[in-house]
């Protein structure tokens, strides 16, 4: 179990070098407030477009509708995890106010009880009963790493988790949710106004059933592939980095969130400076000694999945 002293201690040693490296990393902590703004709208248009095509073209574009509204659900989740660390705009009111309007209660999620159930999970990485992002692998692991993703696929904490979010989550207030659902309200009348009872129709059963489905394959593949299968000691050994490229990546880590180990090591950093960050901790020693770096998902030896089966940890 890693305790807060580890946590901090492995940031403190990596930022430690990184000074001695000289100043390149203060570059890495700017943000651009213009660039999440571009990609929420270019989220909300993907979204509407998959939408048009379902309601207005027919049900054979369902399942590219779906992908594309589960991969975008999994993008705007990116969105809301910087807005947790206010890496938006270091202005708090102005990073919580893009977020709460535009993004959170979309994904029906309060950026409060994020940003603080968020903080557990860095400061309390890997420990039970303190790290609400835990996944407790079974105590042997099964040989094929398919068997450990089905377990948490079929698991109904996670399936409604994934589906509902802060809607069915316990320790939510209730002032929280019932903002969520007078959003919802708000921009569905909005929808209904300006293109009608049969698109938002489409809309909501389209967004529903996405997150039921393909966000939720999604979003557990993304998290197993954070922290799944390692041991606890550290943050250099209990997180990963995915350096992935292709389609794959796209699909499920989408605004570079695969780079999790260098996230967790510097949580300021924005997610579009996150692939230069990752290649700046790859030339320093902690990193290079202790990290740990995959540069595949399914195929050969040292793909991640081979990080969840019994052969791999022992």
């Amino acid at each position: 179990m890693l305790t807060h002293s580890e946590v901090l201690g492995d940031q403190s040693a990596l930022r430690a070098q990184l000074h001695r490296d000289g100043d390149a990393h203060r570059e890495l902590l700017r943000l651009n407030w213009a660039r999440p703004l571009g990609d929420i709208a270019f989220d909300w248009a993907a979204i509407l477009a998959a939408t048009a095509a379902v309601a207005w073209i027919g049900l054979e574009t369902l399942p590219l509708a779906l992908l594309v509204v589960a991969n975008r659900q999994r993008a705007l989740g990116n969105i809301l995890h910087d807005a947790g660390h206010r890496n938006l705009c270091r202005t708090l009111r102005v990073n919580d106010a893009v977020a709460g309007l535009l993004v959170a209660p979309l994904v029906f999620a309060s950026l409060d009880s994020y940003r603080a159930d968020h903080f557990k999970h860095h400061m309390r990485l890997g420990a039970a009963g303190g790290d609400p992002d835990l996944m407790d692998p079974p105590e042997t692991l099964p040989g094929c790493w398919l068997a450990s993703y089905l377990r948490q696929v079929f698991s109904l904490r996670a399936w409604w988790g994934n589906f509902l979010g802060h809607l069915g989550a316990v320790g939510v207030p209730l002032s929280a949710r019932v903002g969520i659902v007078a959003w919802w309200i708000g921009a569905l009348t909005l929808l209904v106004e300006f293109t009608g009872a049969q698109f938002t129709l489409t809309f909501v059963g389209l967004w529903l059933l996405a997150r039921a489905t393909v966000f939720h394959l999604i979003t557990t593949l993304r998290e197993m592939c954070d922290h799944f299968g390692l041991r606890p000691g550290g943050i250099l050994s209990f997180t990963r980095d995915m350096a992935v490229r292709g389609p794959a990546r796209w699909l499920i880590h989408p605004r570079n969130n695969g780079y999790h180990l260098t996230h967790h090591l510097l949580p300021a950093v924005p997610y579009y400076h996150l692939p230069r960050a990752h290649a700046l901790f790859r030339r320093l020693p902690a990193y290079l000694e202790h990290g740990t770096v995959c540069n595949a998902y399914f195929a050969g030896r040292a793909a991640v999945v081979r990080a969840w089966e019994r052969e791999a940890r022992s």
